[in-house]
């Protein structure tokens, strides 16, 4: 079975997706173990104390152990506030473990001589992971309540994308290209490597584009009816040729610019998608597929793979599935699916030095190489179609 990150990994994430800013974990140790692939997702290469951090470098943490309950655990709190308010954080989240939260410690007083810190309640966050972002994201734009200056002219927030999305530098890299050589300027990837700066500045933007509406549904509504953007949607993440092409319309239909470069690019990628397809021989008709993953990523998937494919759904040992990386290593070694394709947050896989994201035009390739390149470990029937028996007529083994 499996169990969605919670809001409070959300909540946490969409701090730590903010270059010059931290989440400060007051808790036990354990309760920061989920938040770990963070170090991973948005690599931060400062020389940390490992007192404060641990081997990771990823999180701060007051690192509460049993017999604190008895002689108070405020007072480790402010041991970290001391020191992480020596590094070159902009913005410093402090975040309550359930257990901790018990305890009913005055944070706000902890607090009260830090002029760039806010505390984040996490007993009033959302269950969910994307909404916890979402509400995360909103928090940290109302604590740091930016001045409307003069509209930036053509100037564009990338929202709902954060860094639990597969490959989401990637992405952004991608997307923030082609909409630059439209004439618009990037003014703030909202938690997915921006800065508190961008955050200030995103407000002057004149227009939102959501990348992935379950991420972003709070935050488009705070941006227009307190500072007046609008939000440009497709209310569901730009998977599949079809999905892209509809976001670059949606984006040419309400600002009135033209995206030529990535209207072309798009044709050229499926144009190798094409003749990758042909060469390969292979046909996916009636082949079988799963996807475990929310519903803006799941709906344009699943409509890619049926309309462009002829695959089939199916839940029952199906012969691709499409889960976050973990859940879908588990599944293949076990047999309980023909191939697992990884697509998302939670995975323990490996440091990424190939680009492969879900979304957008290399989230297509990605996923084109993953359907017709199996490289799974289902064994093949013996008889003449297994490895070995032909061309040379050896005999199977």
């Amino acid at each position: 079975m499996y169990l969605e990150p919670s809001g409070f990994i959300g909540a946490a994430m969409a701090v730590q997706g903010i270059r010059d800013a931290t989440v400060i974990l007051h808790g036990q140790n354990g309760c920061r173990k989920g938040l770990l692939t963070g170090q991973r997702l948005l690599v931060r290469t400062d020389e940390r104390d490992n007192g404060f951090y641990g081997r990771d470098r990823a999180i701060p943490y007051s690192n509460i152990r049993p017999e604190d309950y008895y002689g108070g655990t405020l007072g480790k709190l402010e041991d970290v506030l001391d020191h992480v308010s020596s590094e070159e954080y902009k913005l410093k989240v402090v975040m309550c473990s359930p257990g901790i939260s018990l305890v009913g410690d005055d944070l706000k007083k902890a607090l009260s001589k830090e002029t760039d810190a806010m505390v984040m309640d996490t007993g009033e966050l959302p269950t969910d992971c994307p909404s916890g972002f979402d509400s995360s994201i909103c928090r940290i734009i109302e604590h740091l309540h930016p001045d409307k200056g003069e509209r930036i002219p053509n100037g564009v927030n990338l929202i709902g994308l954060s860094i639990m999305h597969k490959d989401w530098s990637s992405y952004c890299h991608e997307l923030s290209h082609l909409l630059k050589d439209a004439g618009f300027r990037i003014v703030c990837a909202l938690g997915a490597g921006c800065s508190t700066d961008d955050i200030r500045a995103s407000v002057n933007a004149s227009f939102n584009v959501v990348i992935d509406p379950m991420y972003a549904s709070r935050t488009s509504e705070q941006y227009e009816t307190e500072y007046g953007i609008p939000s440009i949607s497709i209310g569901e993440c730009p998977i599949g040729f079809e999905g892209i092409q509809g976001l670059f319309e949606e984006i040419q239909e309400v600002t009135g610019t033209r995206l030529e470069h990535g209207m072309s690019m798009l044709r050229k990628s499926k144009r190798r998608a094409y003749e990758g397809i042909v060469c390969s021989g292979k046909s996916l008709k009636g082949m079988t597929f799963s996807i475990t993953a929310p519903d803006t990523t799941k709906r344009p998937l699943g409509a890619w793979l049926e309309s462009s494919f002829g695959m089939v759904e199916c839940d029952d040992c199906p012969d691709y599935l499409f889960a976050p990386g973990d859940i879908a290593k588990l599944e293949q070694a076990s047999g309980r699916c023909g191939k697992g394709v990884d697509i998302g947050f939670p995975s323990s896989s490996g440091s990424a030095f190939l680009k492969e994201p879900l979304m957008g035009m290399e989230g297509c390739m990605y996923i084109l190489d993953a359907l017709f390149n199996r490289r799974d470990g289902r064994t093949r029937p013996r008889g003449a179609s297994s490895q070995g028996c032909a061309p040379c007529g050896c005999p199977c083994r």
